[in-house]
């Protein structure tokens, strides 16, 4: 068969829209490929600011109750440290290291396909140790609510001819538990205007304890009485830490 002008016009045009096509399907198809790996990490990027979001407001919500931060205070110090991890890297910080290395003239410094993998891994694994942290945040504020619902404090006071008008119990602050009995004076109006450790009638030694017990005693009021001063005892019985 013999092609004359016209069929070789229409062959060469087909071959040229197939061309033409195939150009436009695989650009098309680059295109999606990187939008897809933006929104995997657009997606992990917001799910790791949301959890911190979250753990900000769970220190908030600690720092606003008095009791529950007295025990946060000294559980800080005694808990193993988590260290200084790698600060997270945000997507603008991602997108600009891939930018960079696409149009850096040195074929090795390139961001290769599984090298982009990697990074989009290593993201996901530090949002999960940021979600793992925010629920051992959340375990240890519950832990304090439910030792500071469990726990009391017993207080009993020995004052001749006087009644107590205020013998608040000490907010409970310490690990360990004990009796402690402090030496009081009270003045005629009822005022306690001094308080001291009584070694001999106490049943232990812990500092925090003491510290606690005689901050609380001075906080007293009595009754009014003939006596300019009038000594006595304070006695506070704290429970320990439930093993």
């Amino acid at each position: 068969m013999t092609l004359n002008r016209k069929h070789l016009s229409f062959l060469i045009t087909i071959f040229s829209m197939s061309i033409i096509v195939l150009a436009l399907y695989n650009i098309h198809l680059g295109q999606d490929k990187e939008q897809d790996e933006y929104v995997v990490e657009m997606m992990l990027e917001e799910d790791i600011e949301e959890l911190l979001e979250k753990k900000e407001e769970l220190e908030e919500e600690i720092e606003k109750s008095e009791p529950l931060k007295s025990h946060m205070a000294y559980n800080e110090t005694a808990k193993p440290s988590y260290g200084n991890p790698e600060p997270l890297k945000t997507l603008e910080e991602l997108m600009e290291e891939k930018l960079a290395a696409e149009n850096n003239d040195d074929p090795t410094g390139m961001l290769s396909d599984s090298e982009y993998a990697e990074r989009v891994k290593e993201l996901k694994k530090k949002r999960q140790e940021a979600k793992q942290l925010l629920g051992e945040k959340e375990a240890q504020k519950k832990e304090f609510t439910n030792n500071l619902a469990k726990r009391r404090t017993s207080v009993s006071y020995s004052l001749v001819n006087r009644s107590y008008y205020k013998l608040p119990p000490p907010i409970y602050t310490c690990i360990e538990g004990g009796k402690v009995v402090i030496n009081i004076q009270v003045d005629a109006t009822g005022n306690v205007v001094d308080a001291d450790y009584n070694a001999k009638s106490s049943g232990t030694t812990n500092g925090c304890l003491i510290d606690n017990a005689i901050a609380y005693a001075l906080k007293a009021k009595f009754s009014s009485g003939e006596k300019s001063i009038q000594k006595g005892t304070i006695t506070y019985l704290f429970q320990g830490k439930a093993r």
